[in-house]
Formats: C-alpha cells, structure tokens, sequence
C-alpha cells in the first residue's frame, strides 16, 4: 500500500464531445499552482470549463489516504477584454456569461444550394456575432493578450500535507478510479 501524502490535480472531463482525464500528482503546492496557471493559459481548457463543466479539483492524500477534494471552481475568475468576468458556482455553472447562449458552432457552416441567400447587412451581423462568440473564441484559442485569468489561492483551504510525502521516484493510487499515477502530470484518455 502507497502511504505517502501528496496533491493531485485533477482536471477532467466525462467521455462525449470532449475527452480528458489528466492528473498532476506532486507534493508541492508551488508546483500545482504552476500547473493550474498553464492549464488556464490555454483556451481549450477554458472552452472546457465554461462550455462543457469539466471538472477541476485539487484532491488531498494523507499518507495514502484521499482526506479531501477540493473544487477549484469558485476560486476561478477569467477577464477577457469586451466580456463580462466568468466566474463559477461549481463545475458546469459560469456566472457572467451565458455559454448556453453561444449559438455558434465549432464546424464551419456551409451554405445549402438551396438556401436563399441573405442581404450583406445580414451577413455581417452573423459575422459580428461569431465574432463576439466567446465559447468559439476559447475553443480556437484566439483570445490572446485579451484574456487573464486568476486563481484566489488565498481563499482556498489547501492543507498542509503531513508525514512522508510523494517523491518523484514514487508511484501513487489514485483511490478515485483505482489508478495507478506516476509523479507528474499524466492524461489517461491519451
């Protein structure tokens, strides 16, 4: 039995339109802190936490043993310049923002040979609004300089781990799914 103490950040997302189950296992809250602000330098993981509900949890192992699970969520804020701020209720739930709403696509929209074609003024009012998609935006990443995004570590009650902690030579049992994780980061839907 593995009965280190260690974090695991866990970002996932259930099989469907979207695939993800990625792990970072570390015994440094530096570290995790890292790794959570590349995740959410990328617009495709902000795509799937506003647009699909991916779940995002720091969980706590004490000497082997899943102690706590933390909900990253409501610490998350996302600015992007034009927009309102996002931020969450839990996963699946952006306050600010109506994602539902997006009516937008990902595929590209082809036009029927049968379709009567529409006035310019009406064309670019569709252009205008796929523009102002923000969930299109996220998912082609093309929101560059105009989005930041900040994690109130200050107000999450991270414990300390306590007893032997997890070292990078070390394997550990995600008690959730009975996994096997390596120290570091791993995807198990790769």
């Amino acid at each position: 039995m593995f009965d280190k103490s260690f974090y695991d950040l866990a970002f996932g997302v259930d099989p469907g339109g979207a695939r993800r189950d990625a792990h970072f296992v570390t015994a440094s809250l530096d570290e995790v802190k890292r790794e959570l602000a590349s995740d959410l330098a990328q617009g495709i993981n902000l795509y799937l936490l506003c647009r699909y509900g991916a779940r995002l949890t720091l969980d706590v192992y004490q000497q082997g043993e899943l102690t706590e699970s933390i909900d990253l969520h409501p610490f998350i804020t996302i600015s992007v310049e034009g927009y309102p701020d996002v931020t969450f209720t839990g996963p699946g739930e952006p306050v600010g923002y109506d994602f539902r709403g997006d009516e937008g696509d990902i595929e590209d929209d082809e036009d029927d040979a049968d379709e009567d074609f529409e006035d310019e003024d009406e064309d670019e009012d569709e252009e205008e609004a796929e523009e102002d998609n923000l969930a299109d935006r996220m998912f082609a990443d093309d929101l560059g300089d105009t989005v930041k995004v900040s994690v109130d570590w200050d107000r999450i009650p991270v414990p300390s781990l306590i007893g032997e902690v997890a070292g990078p030579d070390d394997e550990a049992v995600l008690l959730a799914g009975d996994r096997l994780a390596e120290y570091g980061y791993q995807d198990f839907e790769e």
